[in-house]
This record gives structure tokens, sequence and C-alpha cells, in this order.
């Protein structure tokens, strides 16, 4: 799967003393294993360059955070839950000790997980550049008012959408906020993201499904008092009218380590209570 283990970094969810007490309990049985353990937990990036596995102990949002805060490393990830079953964080408590031994003896699957890169231009300038692993969303915030946003789609104009905001989502996000909204499920294989729109005033507005070379740009027209772009869930910036947001598929890639005999259609009946059609 990868080279031979010898050094792995743990982020940790501090905020969860479950979180902290499987990291305990991981490191001890790594360093039992005569593996170097690591704490990323003052610099992320540092950490997982020196490190031939990430583990990462909390929920989807701490996997969140870790992929964004790795950079340019592409360690694999492996997440170990410390509440309910996650989409990201794979690993239930009780099975840390066995999905660890799989792991160290090689025995698990490695996947990679598009990310999305969005730009903010103001006029000619970029403000800054944003990587997320879920999704990228332009809201409203606490503002009555709907935004007015022109979208362009490798250059071609596609519509003028008036709405709530808008949800550039991978494959991973796709069951998120993307799929509350009214967008397609994009399983991991997927060589596309989704843009959903957020309550469009228009009943013809519906997510548009874009391949993985395509560049999608929202100029924003008129705001409400309050514009937001937020990026997985925890990056917040301020947008103004005119701005205009660039979304493309990065061409990094997040891995995740899956362990042995995981299913992604089991997990996604389980946390959507699939039970199949009844009539």
């Amino acid at each position: 799967m990868f080279a031979e283990i010898k050094t792995v970094g743990l982020v940790i969810n501090a905020e969860k003393k479950s979180a902290r007490q499987l990291a305990r309990e991981a490191g001890a049985l790594l360093r039992r294993a005569g593996v170097r353990v690591l704490d990323a937990s003052e610099d992320v990036a540092a950490v997982a360059a020196r490190s031939q596995l990430l583990l990462v102990f909390g929920g989807d949002g701490t996997m969140l955070r870790a992929a964004r805060e790795m950079n340019d490393a592409q360690t694999p990830v492996l997440g170990i839950n410390a509440g309910a079953l996650g989409f990201l964080t794979v690993v239930p408590a009780e099975g840390m000790a066995k999905a660890l031994k799989a792991v160290l003896a090689g025995r698990c699957v490695l996947r990679s997980r598009s990310l999305l890169k969005a730009d903010i231009l103001r006029g000619k300038r970029k403000l800054a550049s944003h990587f997320a692993l879920n999704d990228v969303v332009i809201s409203r915030g606490a503002a009555a008012r709907v935004v007015r946003m022109a979208v362009d789609i490798d250059g071609e104009p596609l519509t003028d959408y008036v709405c709530d905001g808008m949800i550039f989502a991978t494959q991973t996000g796709s069951t998120a906020y993307s799929m509350s909204a009214g967008g397609p499920i994009l399983t991991p294989g997927t060589e596309a993201f989704v843009m959903t729109p957020i309550c469009p005033h228009s009943l013809t507005n519906r997510s548009v499904v874009v391949g993985r070379s395509a560049v999608v740009e929202a100029r924003i027209l008129s705001q409400p008092e309050e514009l937001v772009l937020t990026v997985d869930g925890q990056v917040r910036v301020r947008l103004r009218s005119l701005d205009t947001i660039r979304v493309r598929r990065d061409s990094r890639h997040f891995q995740i380590v899956l362990p042995e005999g995981y299913s992604y259609f089991e997990t996604l009946r389980r946390k959507l209570n699939w039970s199949g059609a009844n009539v």
C-alpha cells in the first residue's frame, strides 16, 4: 500500500476526552511495535511531511481540519472515530487496535479523494486561495436578502442565479450540505464535482455536475448585508459585490486509509437509514 511505516503522526481533537484517550492507547500500541510517534497538535504539515501515516482522532470535522492543514503533504490518513460513525473517520473506537495492527501489516486499502481549490478574486487581485475536502459554500449569513451571481463554466456563461447561496462539493462532500440542498450523491470514484444552488428562485435551477478539469467562476452581482465564503464549514471569508469565486479541482489529493472489509455503500446505508422499499 505504502512504504514501511516507521513514523506515525497523531492529530487529536483535544476537546474530546475520548479522542485523547484513544490517542494514548494508539501511541502505546505503536511504540510497542517499534514505531516512532509524533504529536501533530502544533504543526500538522510538518509532522505529516515526516510521517508515513497520520492517525486522526475525533470526528469528520477533525479529519477536514487535518486535510486542510497538511498543505502539500499527501501522507495517508486513517480516521479513528471518537463519537458516532462518520463518513471519513471510519474506524470505530472498539476496532482501533485491530485496524492499526492490520495497517502496520499492510492489510488495508488506500484511496484518493479529490480536493477543491477556491480562489477569491477582487478585481484583478487574488485575495486568497483555500482548499476543501468537502465543500466550498457561498452563503448570505444571517441576512434576509438573496444573492445574485453569474456563473461561468470554462469561460462560457451558464446562467444568473437568484438564490440564498451556492455549494461546490467534492465526491466526499456530496453527502453533506449539498445533498441536504437537493444535490446528487457522487460516489468516491466519480471524476467530477457538483454545484448546487441553495433555495434558488427558479425551479429549473438544479444541481450541475461538472467534469474533473472544469473551472467554475461565480461572480457576485448583488449581495445582502453579509455574504461569506465557507470552506469545509471551518474557514469563513467575507465577500463583496463584484467578487469572483473561482473553483476547480486541485492537482493534489487526500489519501485516505480504509480498513479491511470497509464498504462505502454499507456506511451510506447506515448513515442515511436506507432500508429499501416496502411496497
